[in-house]
This record gives structure tokens, sequence and C-alpha cells, in this order.
């Protein structure tokens, strides 16, 4: 995924929301426009887009001369997280458009004027973000929404979907409070109960999917998301370095799991356990852990699974022609013998076959080819493991292997010693493959991860960029 910079640059605003995680430390300063721009220097190193966010980056005098600056350094996706007012100006959005903006992120926190206005404390703000919508979907942006989802606004999320596809945005996304700033402040008042609000949360991602737009709700773990995985906000997320006052987060996802997000013993036996992050771990310090409850199931391992159609097969019998092993089988399905992606596929395989059958698992190549030509390539590269010919496509299609132009899809299913699927490589690295599939293999039979993890020094989660101007830290 592309790897982008969330650049904060400051704290002022012109809305005062009830839940903002920031609350606290509102209105203590902007970074100039010097640091600014020296800061998207040294990331533009290392990202290839941007995200602008404030408090409310638009109100700042030089806003066009950051944007600006981000489009001449070359960042290709140039994003404005913003509360949308000033967009409410046709003029304003036409020169943000002009300076190299190309996506915009304007936050709704309510389906009407009542709600949204309350929940901001700033009256009139509801009818400057749908006219921001609308001004910019016009201009032909990309419009992607953001909702923190709060006791007041919960049970309206379905109106809100509805009235975010008349809008015509291309997504947007339903985010769990984080009880930090002025949601830590008004806690009682603002933070739902996680399992109270994931009905609604639900039915407002199926209005959106419905309507064919992609739709997500962030910082709701895997157990509040039952049909839903695929929506688990986190997983759509890119690599993100966040860009303090001087300092620097390297890795956003590691960041999360090791300071933000918590999980609890129950979580060890939950299917999810390897790839979820938990709540944010002020919520449960308030609430306790009870709602948590382990989902049952196989384990799932990569997250690249839980996007992929064959999510569903996991735990479900492999075809009877393949499964045919005492133990654990590797069955790896290529388009084509002797083609130069399959044949460096097969050949890694081959290369690590030892590193394989160390722990158990036998390795089976399956491929439309016919049964000659399968088994000239095994001959033609020295293959210890046996190649299976499908020229029906018969156990291609019960692996559901096809794309939709009827080709068919490099990917490499885990099968354990019942005959089940316990696992589906979606992202085949052809040069490193039996290492992929050994990593995998490992990652199903490890423990659960220690539930403190905590942050050393030594993990570079937070570094020093440059002196801070006000001595803030992140």
């Amino acid at each position: 995924m592309r790897r982008r910079a969330d650049l904060k640059t400051g704290t002022t605003c012109n809305s005062n929301c009830v839940f903002c995680v920031i609350g606290d430390q509102l209105f203590t300063g902007d970074r100039s426009t010097e640091d600014c721009i020296a800061e998207l220097q040294a990331s533009r190193a290392t990202c290839v887009d941007v995200v602008f966010t404030g408090a409310e980056v638009t109100i700042r005098p030089d806003f066009f001369v950051l944007v600006r600056a981000a489009a001449r350094l070359g960042y290709e996706r140039i994003q404005i997280q913003t509360n949308g007012r000033m967009f409410a100006y046709r003029e304003f959005c036409e020169r943000a458009i002009a300076a190299g903006a190309n996506e915009f992120s304007p936050a709704i926190h309510g389906h009407e004027a009542k709600l949204h206005d309350g929940l901001t404390r700033a009256p009139g703000s509801f009818v400057q973000i749908t006219a921001a919508m609308r001004h910019l979907v016009e201009l032909g942006q990309r419009v992607v929404t953001n909702t923190v989802v709060t006791k007041q606004n919960a049970k309206h999320m379905p109106a809100l979907a509805r009235l975010l596809v008349d809008l015509g945005v291309a997504q947007f996304q339903l985010a769990f409070p984080h009880p930090t700033g002025h949601a830590a402040t008004y806690f009682r008042g603002v933070v739902p109960r996680m399992a109270d609000v994931a009905p609604y949360v639900h039915e407002a991602l199926r209005i959106g999917l419905a309507a064919g737009i992609p739709c997500m709700a962030e910082a709701m773990p895997y157990c509040m998301m039952p049909g839903f995985e695929a929506q688990v906000g986190e997983l759509h997320m890119p690599p993100t370095e966040i860009v303090y006052d001087g300092y620097v987060v390297p890795d956003y996802a590691s960041d999360r799991m090791q300071r933000g997000k918590v999980r609890f013993a129950q979580c060890a036996s939950c299917r999810f356990e390897p790839i979820c992050e938990g709540p944010w771990r002020e919520y449960p310090e308030a609430v306790g852990t009870d709602e948590f409850v382990p989902v049952a199931g196989p384990r799932v391992v990569d997250e690249a699974i839980v996007l992929d159609d064959r999510f569903a097969l996991l735990g479900t019998a492999a075809p009877e022609a393949l499964a045919t092993s005492l133990g654990w089988q590797a069955i790896c399905v290529y388009p084509q013998a002797f083609s130069p992606g399959c044949t460096a596929e097969l050949c890694s395989v081959r290369d690590g076959h030892a590193e394989l059958a160390r722990r158990g698992v036998a390795v089976v190549g399956l491929a439309p080819d016919d049964a000659t030509t399968q088994q000239r390539f095994a001959d033609a590269h020295a293959l210890p493991f046996p190649l299976v010919a499908d020229p029906e496509l018969a156990i291609v299609a019960a692996l559901r292997a096809r794309t939709a132009d009827g080709g068919l899809r490099r990917s490499t299913y885990l099968v354990d010693p019942h005959g089940r699927i316990a696992h589906v490589i979606v992202d085949v690295d052809v040069r490193d493959h039996a290492r992929q599939i050994a990593r995998a293999y490992d990652r199903l039979h490890a423990p659960a991860r220690p539930l403190a993890l905590g942050a050393r020094p030594e993990d570079g989660l937070v570094v020093l960029r440059r002196p801070s101007e006000r001595g803030a830290t992140p």
C-alpha cells in the first residue's frame, strides 16, 4: 500500500467538538510555515502521499502555501482533513484544487443540523459541511468522510449513511471515539457502549455497501463486527507516519498496537487474535471488558485474507482430490507451467522444501496444464513434490481461484491434518514463497501475543526529527 505522511499543523480550530481528541490542547498554537514545509520535505523521502490535519488546517493564513509546497514536492495524493466549513465557499474549493489538493476528508457527525451542530458546538456548521461536499463532488473531487459515533448520533448512523450516499461521497468511515481530550472530559455524556452502537453501525455499513460505496468502522474490534469483518477500518489504513511538533511516529500501526490499543485475557481464544488491535485502551479502562467476547473459528493470521472473498473458505473442507495427506499440506495454485512467475514460485518452494518438510508440511502444485505438461515441468526443474493437473478447472473452481474474467489467481492454500482449509496466501511472493508458507504455518501455530506490549525506547515508536517549537510531545 502507498505510504503517507500525516502532518499535524497545529491546534487552532473554528469548531469545538465535544469529542475532540486534542480538546485539552486546542488553541495552544500552530506550527510555522517554514517548519511545516521542512516536515513535508523530510517526509517526502519515505512517503508518496500526505494528509494535512489541524485541528483545522484550512483556517491557517498559509493554507494554500502549504498545499502548493506539497504539490511541488511531488506528493501524489494530497488529502485535507477538515471540518468542511471553509469549503462551503466554492471559490475556496477551487483555490485548494488549483493549489494541488485532490482528496478531501470532511468530518460530518449527524444527518441533520441540530445533531451535527450540537456535537461540533458550531452553529451553522451542518449547512456549511453539506454545501462543501456538494461543491467538491461537483468539482470532480474525491470526498471521503469521517464520523465519530457518539451517544447522541449512534441510532442515526443509518440516516447519515443515506445522506452520504445521496451526497455522492466516494467513501465513508464511522469511528468509535478515542477517549482523550474532550472525549475523556465528557466521557459519560459522549462515549457510548460499543456493543450498543454496533447494530446501528452495521446497518449504516450495509446501506453504504448496497450503494457500492466503500465504508468502514474504525476502532471497533472484530468481535464487534460479525459479518462486517472486511469493513474493520484498520484493514484499510495505508502505512502512515505521523508528524507532530518536532516528533515523528514512523509506523502508526505499530504505535497503535504498542501504545494506543489494548487486548484482554479472553482475546487469546479469539480467531482474530493474531491480527486484532483491540479498542482504544482508555475505553475499557472506564467501562470494563465484558462486552468483548472471543470469536470462535479457525485462526486468522493475515489481514489480506479478511479482504478476500475466500475468507469464508477458512475451516471448510478442501477438495477431496487434494486433501489426501495425514499431515499439513500447502496447495500451490499457479496459472501456467514454464511461465517465468510460476517457474520462480515453484523453484522457490523446491529450494525451501526441506524447511517445510521439517514442519511437517507436504507441498502439492496445482495448475490448469495437462498431466504431460505438468510432468515435463516437474522434471525440468527437479521439483520434489507432486503436481496435479486440472485442465477442466474443477479443483480451481472449488478453491474459488478463478478471476472474474476467467483467469486464475495465484494462491496457496494451507490444509490442516483434518482436511480443512486453514489459511489462504492471497499475495504470493514468487521469489520467496517457501519462506512465505513457513511463516504462515508458524503464525497458525504461534501462541497468543503478550497482553502487555508497552513501548520501549529502543522500539523507535516516536523519534525526534527536530527540536519542537513549543516543547510539545506527541
